[in-house]
């Protein structure tokens, strides 16, 4: 981070994969906020709608389940459905597994 910047892209990989790690580990709280600087850094980069995006509202609505703050795992898990039904169409099998998660 100091040779690169918090703004470099790859600090997103970084924070992506201490997010992952953390919510692997179960903890969830921690992961959130790794989570939560990777899709500031992706939504900069890549745009709001971006795969990347939609897979990390789908691994913060799992932290944020567990830690039980349901109504923003939904607003999560809802920008990750809308993501996918958008990039892939309603019949993808990324799109069905995200919305039977909804």
């Amino acid at each position: 981070m100091l040779t690169l910047g918090e703004d470099h892209p790859e600090m997103s990989n970084v924070d992506f994969y201490i997010g992952l790690l953390l919510s692997n580990a179960g903890h969830y709280e921690e992961s959130q906020a790794y989570l939560e600087s990777d899709r500031r850094l992706q939504n900069k980069f890549h745009g709001s709608q971006s795969i990347t995006v939609a897979t990390i509202h789908h691994l913060l609505a799992n932290s944020l389940t567990h830690i039980g703050a349901f109504a923003e795992a939904k607003q999560n898990k809802r920008k990750a459905y809308n993501i996918y039904r958008t990039k892939f169409g309603p019949d993808h099998a990324r799109t069905v597994q995200s919305f039977k998660k909804t």
